[in-house]
């Protein structure tokens, strides 16, 4: 039966999961980051759609499992981290500078504005908490600080974007989201084994 899931479920609900993920959320999130790349490869928006899907689909097989597949979990990060670096070093806008209005994304948010970015900016970054878990949250977050602002630097020093400390505040957060609610998960997982 898990076999049966894996094999003809998944994959459908990875699908809709994708395309529902793309309309709601990442469509007008690539258009406001890569404009130039939409514009310029075809079918963009299929292509994301099955990125996505594909992603989806390697983490829901593990969750089925209950069991971390090492080979999956690379291949996963692997797209994960590729996208990453389309998202955030792939836009030709030429521009550069910096911002340091930590907390301005607050009112974009609450009148409407940017709201698929701002979250996005959170969401986008969990994944990296992932990897932290075996830190000790100040570790955790002494890391986060220090990749985030390597990333905000190297778009300044590319031009192709602005060293943005609300960019830094979102992004710290969405990995240090992820770092707890690994930890969570690990604490959790371990309390059951020891119950068996």
């Amino acid at each position: 039966m898990k076999k049966l899931t894996i094999w003809t479920v998944l994959p459908v609900l990875s699908l809709c999961a994708a395309v529902m993920m793309y309309y709601l959320w990442f469509q007008g999130w690539l258009q406001f980051y890569l404009r130039d790349v939409m514009q310029a490869v075809d079918h963009m928006g299929y292509i994301t759609v099955g990125v996505t899907a594909l992603m989806l689909y390697l983490c829901a097989v593990q969750l089925v499992n209950w069991k971390i597949n090492k080979t999956l979990l690379v291949l996963t990060y692997v797209i994960y981290f590729g996208i990453m670096i389309g998202l955030l070093f792939g836009k030709a806008s030429g521009a550069q500078g910096f911002s340091t209005d930590t907390f301005g994304f607050v009112d974009t948010f609450v009148s409407g504005n940017l709201r698929v970015i701002t979250i996005g900016n959170v969401l986008a970054f969990v994944p990296i908490g992932f990897l932290l878990k075996k830190l000790s949250p100040l570790m955790a977050l002494l890391s986060a600080g220090i990749m985030i602002f390597i990333v905000e630097g190297l778009q300044y020093a590319l031009h192709v974007g602005y060293f943005d400390t609300g960019d830094v505040f979102l992004n710290v957060s969405g990995i240090m989201i992820g770092y707890v609610i690994i930890r969570i998960f690990s604490s959790s997982h371990k309390h059951i084994m020891e119950q068996k």
